[in-house]
């Protein structure tokens, strides 16, 4: 990076999805990058790519694994494949408190269909317009289009099976309102506030499901990490969270001698938090806080005044908790001066003189 005249000076956060290759704690390109710098980056990984995951272990576990670059060796998987082509059946509603969508125009056409073909399912009503239009091309790299297609085969059944019923079930009360949450609340504030929303919704699963999603969402709830917590907990609404925040960055502060890089570790997450600010065990001897890279610059006096003002929002840039394309357009005008995701992560495995090997777990 330095022979390209790269200028990562006014670098002070990262995203990318949340494999291995790049959040790895030694050999991870986010912190290989962090130690070119000489200094820790705010981790904001993508909440779109985890969303997906608890989805595709689910559905591995209970149909089978993949058998091709678009087929699964499961019953319901082979389904999949032309469900667009079943006529309406009278298939059992899954009512849900529908996700409060306002940015509709903004939606691809694959997420515009998650939305109908939900609110088909929870109402028990869907129109001929929505049996005709596709639900998405069949990949393995595209789980909201696998979604689409569990629910399209949903209203198909006359006679689902369990396993059918709970997948379907899953998408309607976890998987789709999380997509659309994060979709509207796109913030790397609210990041840890999405993360206990998605351990919270699951808790209707039996234990038997729990085992197979929550290892999942322990391995990628990067925003738990203390310093994403702190701060979200700097920009709640709720004075006596930005406080606590205060004092702990302070107590960080007084007791912080060095200025090398931390190694970005996932703590033990919380699977009964009902609160982001409870996500973690903070005072667990495992537990290593550290200040969030984007207050590392403010003095204690400005961070002070936060408490009072509820003003970080205004002092620190509001990068986004997910990196699609789609949803980081008003982002990449508001952040200027700050190098973007995607761009950093190549400009890096450009400059990396290893290839990282592929075998990770998600």
């Amino acid at each position: 990076m330095q022979d390209k005249n790269e200028d990562l000076s006014k670098l002070r956060a990262v995203g990318s999805d949340g494999t291995v290759v790049n959040t790895g704690s030694r050999g991870g390109i986010i912190h290989r990058l962090e130690l070119h710098l000489g200094r820790p980056l705010q981790w904001n990984i993508c909440l779109l790519h985890a969303n997906e995951l608890p989805l595709r272990h689910l559905f591995q576990h209970l149909d089978g694994v993949t058998s091709g670059p678009k087929t699964y060796s499961g019953e319901i998987g082979k389904l999949l494949v032309d469900c667009e082509l079943s006529e309406l059946a009278e298939y059992d509603p899954i009512p849900i408190d529908l996700p409060d969508v306002t940015n509709i125009e903004d939606l691809s056409t694959d997420q515009k269909y998650l939305l109908k073909i939900m609110i088909a399912v929870s109402s028990g009503i869907c129109d001929e317009d929505l049996l005709k239009t596709k639900p998405g091309i069949m990949s393995h790299s595209r789980w909201l289009t696998t979604a689409n297609r569990i629910l399209r085969l949903y209203v198909s059944s006359n006679d689902p099976s369990e396993t059918l019923k709970t997948l379907a079930t899953f998408i309607m009360k976890v998987y789709g309102p999380m997509w659309f949450a994060i979709k509207k609340m796109s913030s790397c504030f609210d990041g840890p506030k999405h993360l206990v929303d998605t351990i919270r919704k699951s808790r209707y699963l039996d234990d038997n499901l729990k085992k197979v999603v929550d290892p999942v969402i322990q391995r990628n709830g990067f925003y738990s990490h203390p310093e994403n917590l702190l701060l979200s907990m700097l920009g709640d609404d709720n004075k006596v969270q930005r406080e606590i925040a205060y004092r702990r960055i302070m107590k960080i502060r007084d007791a912080d001698s060095s200025d090398g890089v931390r190694k970005f570790v996932v703590p033990d997450i919380n699977m009964e938090a009902n609160h982001y600010a409870s996500l973690i065990y903070w005072h667990k001897e495992n537990c290593v806080v550290t200040e969030p890279p984007l207050t590392k610059d403010i003095s204690s006096e400005r961070l002070k005044s936060v408490i009072d003002e509820n003003n970080i929002r205004e002092i620190v840039p509001e990068l986004p908790c997910h990196t699609q394309c789609d949803g980081r357009k008003q982002h990449k005008r508001n952040c200027t001066g700050i190098t973007l995701p995607h761009t950093v992560c190549r400009k890096v495995r450009q400059a990396c003189d290893k290839c990282f090997s592929k075998c990770y777990r998600l």
